[in-house]
């Protein structure tokens, strides 16, 4: 019999709210949590092969990772920290470390080519096997306070190191086919990281033991006779600092699969321990008591600042109230309804009486109840297939049908009123760094996050105009813009955790929402402090056990532990006046803005392309051309599809953007095929355009005229820009075949639907299959004039761009406007959460917010 009060409270409705999203903890699921207890139960090991490095942090380390399936290498080359664009923010481009990890173990070749590259970040290429280009930087005062202390023979203040919590400062984590890497979905399921996110976490676990060698090796050399090591009780306090903003809201945005499978997955495991038929007396409920003392404790002790979020005081005071449940349902003495478990039934009475955070810190310690249950589903379900399947012949019926049941939510959901519904989420030609503004600030800026509460109400429009018969190709061709909803809503039915329930476009909306949402809950990051609703700033692997305890230390026992850091020790508190110590370490920061025409590369030489960047470039340049939002998906896809078919596609497109797009960025209207239909032949008028940019409309347009008799096809006024195979080969991607008919001229073909559709589809997925696995080659010079003119589908770097993001603080100059995104005084009363620095300074303007 199931419980009608697990069913609500894990409803969609429920769970996919913002504000619930964001109260989601840490758990045995998150990455860095599911990531080491891996990492022990197999009994890992992590080796330092060689540390080079001279007095001034210039040099290079190797270490081994020995799993009980193979190895993996980590490289890292160490800089002296520089001020120039030194910054947490993706537009920095100073960084103290810049790191690899590799598959197996390197070779020479391997290990040079990426010291070559890495530096180039965004040029780079990476050798074959590399899955992780990382960054970090030191976290300066607090390094050089360690650094200090150890070198005369001491130990740092523990209480500082506590409160800053980090050496190094992660500032970013690229794999997945980004620069070269290897695509993910290449990774063998018996690969040691082939569970969603490992490979960063192994990552960033490495950039915590480097930052721990390189200040004792530093120590060593200030003064080899006085130099001792940290102490293991100081030691314990330092994790990784990572800060992150808004481009997570875009990823929560665009990987909806993923963020499914974790939040079903966490659900499916809930369920199954709240289901558990435990009666009073159980020891499993000392256990449950036990952890819920241990993160009591440490809520109230740790002094992590929360804005938006519930603060630890009040948390643990809601842990205090569940505690007295559990304690109840042990004894026997809390009421529960009929078929209702004993853990249900906890559940249920503190659900109505305390915070969120507080339910689902609870929920975090009852997967702890079934932790052999937890990881066996996790291996299974965090390794995912994240395409988004659609057949343009699906009739207008059955895709009503998807929408209202997979995006009921969205007609539902209270709606601001149109003039406060103007937040775009754009990226900017600084490093393509993710910002979010006002769209007047910002005129022009293309889209990036689907606008689904419009979208779905147009959408439903559009079908219920149309004959429940119509295949949804027919009506996509003539509203192109719906494309990514339509699609949306037949790929996420069955998927009922896949997509927030909240308008982003809403100027009052939360960011922070959902930046925590990835950081805490899918990462598994601790100490996540908020700031100006926009960012958040974490630690990875707090607590965690370091190398030489990882053959002893219990899977589950490092988190959520309160470690006391003793009395203060050696640090000096920084007195002076906080506008000099402001002016002292403000950074001078000047983002790079990215070319659009791209630099001579030698003739001869070639680049592999993953999927992945493939994708991302892509989608730029189809921005770039004009492509609009909710189109331009298809049409992304499209370039990579062609590209598969034929590799000189690469070389067309490169010329279509250059016939396109002017020195300045701007380029000619983009215009939706015209179709005129007849029985026996279907005439597609491009209006001159290429085949790149329209031929995601005409795969719609085509598959949906197409019958088993076949038609014949026209296309009018189209550069073919050797996308021509392309557009068989996605057409074959939903069943249909494509013929030329050449003693008809150009443009002519025919189509149809052969006996055995799955056979054309089968020549599709093995063609991408061979592109995920082994990526595709093509001549640098050619990717280069793709990669660069997609540029132009970036925002350019505006004063008022910049406050788009980071702290606002980092980047105003005194006199300039300020976003209407804050009140003024909102802004120079904030606090900046990076806790080893104070780079702020006074901020003085006229300019009133309008929120």
């Amino acid at each position: 019999m199931r419980n009608p009060y697990l069913d609500e409270v894990f409803s969609p409705d429920r769970v996919m709210d913002p504000r619930s999203l964001a109260a989601m903890q840490p758990n045995r699921l998150s990455a860095s949590r599911s990531f080491l207890a891996k990492m022990l139960h197999e009994g890992w090991r992590v080796d330092r092969d060689e540390l080079r490095i001279d007095a001034r942090g210039n040099g290079s380390a190797r270490y081994t990772i020995t799993t009980p399936t193979g190895s993996i290498t980590f490289a890292a080359w160490l800089r002296e920290p520089r001020g120039a664009n030194r910054t947490g923010r993706i537009i920095g481009t100073s960084w103290d470390m810049l790191g690899t990890l590799i598959d197996g173990i390197a070779t020479d070749a391997q290990i040079e080519t990426s010291e070559t590259e890495l530096p180039k970040l965004y040029e780079g290429r990476a050798p074959e096997g590399t899955l992780i280009w990382m960054r970090s930087n030191q976290s300066l005062r607090l390094f050089r306070h360690v650094r200090d202390s150890l070198a005369t023979g001491g130990q740092p203040d523990a209480a500082e190191v506590k409160r800053v919590g980090y050496l190094m400062r992660n500032t970013g984590l690229d794999g997945n086919g980004t620069f070269g890497s290897a695509s993910f979905p290449a990774i063998a399921g018996d690969h040691p990281l082939a569970v969603s996110y490992h490979a960063q976490m192994l990552s960033a676990y490495l950039m915590r033991e480097l930052s721990v060698d390189v200040v004792e090796e530093l120590a060593r050399l200030d003064a080899p006779a006085t130099a001792v090591r940290l102490a293991p009780e100081v030691r314990r306090h330092i994790g990784v600092g990572n800060g992150s903003a808004l481009g997570l809201v875009m990823f929560v945005y665009n990987r909806p699969v993923l963020i499914h499978s974790y939040i079903a997955l966490t659900i499916e495991v809930l369920r199954h321990v709240l289901e558990l038929p435990l009666e009073p007396g159980d020891p499993r409920f000392d256990r449950l008591e036990s952890l819920l003392d241990r993160t009591i404790r440490y809520r109230v002790l740790e002094d992590t600042r929360y804005r938006v979020f519930t603060g630890g005081k009040q948390l643990a005071a809601d842990l205090r109230r569940i505690r007295a449940v559990v304690r109840a349902a042990r004894r026997g003495e809390l009421v529960r309804g009929s078929a209702e478990t004993l853990l249900a039934a906890v559940h249920r009475y503190a659900g109505a009486r305390v915070a969120p955070e507080a339910l689902q810190t609870l929920n975090t310690l009852l997967i702890e109840l079934a932790p052999d249950h937890a990881d066996a589903l996790m291996q299974k379900r965090l390794a995912f297939e994240e395409s988004l399947e659609f057949d343009p012949r699906t009739p207008a019926s059955e895709i009503r049908e998807a929408l209202t049941e997979t995006f009921g939510w969205a007609f539902e959901l209270p709606l601001n009123d149109p003039a406060h519904r103007d937040r775009t989420w754009y990226q900017s030609r600084a490093a393509e760094e993710p910002r979010s503004g006002p769209a007047e600030e910002v005129p022009g800026a293309h889209e990036v996050i689907p606008n689904y509460p419009s979208r779905a109400r147009e959408l439903l429009g559009a079908l219920d105009a149309s004959d429940a018969g119509t295949p949804v190709g027919a009506i996509l061709a003539e509203h192109p813009h719906l494309e990514h909803m339509a699609r949306s809503a037949l790929a996420l039915r069955g998927l009922p955790y896949a997509v927030p329930h909240a308008d982003p476009h809403d100027i009052d909306f939360v960011p922070v929402w959902l930046v925590r949402l990835v950081n805490a809950f899918v990462h598994g990051l601790d100490r996540t402090e908020d700031f100006l609703n926009r960012s958040v700033l974490g630690l990875i692997f707090d607590g965690a056990p370091f190398r030489d305890e990882l053959a002893t230390a219990p899977s589950d026992a490092w988190w959520w532990t309160y470690r006391p850091a003793g009395g203060r020790g050696t640090a000096e508190p920084d007195e002076r006046p906080r506008a000099v110590r402001a002016a002292a370490v403000l950074p001078a920061l000047a983002p790079k803005e990215s070319a659009i025409i791209a630099p001579e590369h030698p003739a001869g030489d070639r680049i592999t392309m993953r999927f992945r960047e493939l994708r991302l470039a892509a989608g730029r340049a189809m921005q770039a051309l004009g492509v609009p939002e909710g189109s331009w998906h298809g049409a992304r896809d499209f370039f990579v599809t062609s590209l598969v078919a034929d590799r000189t596609a690469v070389q067309g497109f490169g010329e279509a953007l250059a016939r396109s797009i002017a020195p300045d960025g701007s380029a000619p209207e983009w215009r939706a095929p015209a179709a005129e239909r007849s029985e026996r032949l279907i005439e597609l008028d491009c209006h001159g355009q290429s085949l790149h940019a329209v031929g995601h409309v005409l795969v719609h347009a085509i598959a949906s005229a197409s019958t088993a008799g076949g038609i014949d096809v026209r296309l009018d006024a189209f550069e073919p820009d050797r996308a021509e195979a392309g557009l068989v080969l996605a057409l074959a991607r939903v069943g249909v075949e494509l013929a030329r008919v050449d003693e008809l001229g150009p443009g002519a073909y025919r189509a149809r639907i052969p006996e055995e559709p799955e056979a054309a589809r089968a020549r599709y997925r093995t063609a991408f299959r061979a592109l995920i696995l082994d990526g595709l080659e093509v001549p640098a010079q050619q990717w280069w004039d793709v990669y660069y003119p997609a540029n132009a589908g970036l925002y350019p770097d505006t004063p008022l761009s910049r406050q788009h993001t980071g702290t606002v603080k980092d980047v105003y100059v005194p006199g300039q406007r300020l976003t209407r995104l804050f009140d003024p005084e909102e802004v120079e009363r904030s606090t900046d959460p990076n806790r080893d620095t104070d780079q702020f300074i006074s901020l003085n303007t006229d300019q009133p917010a309008s929120v």
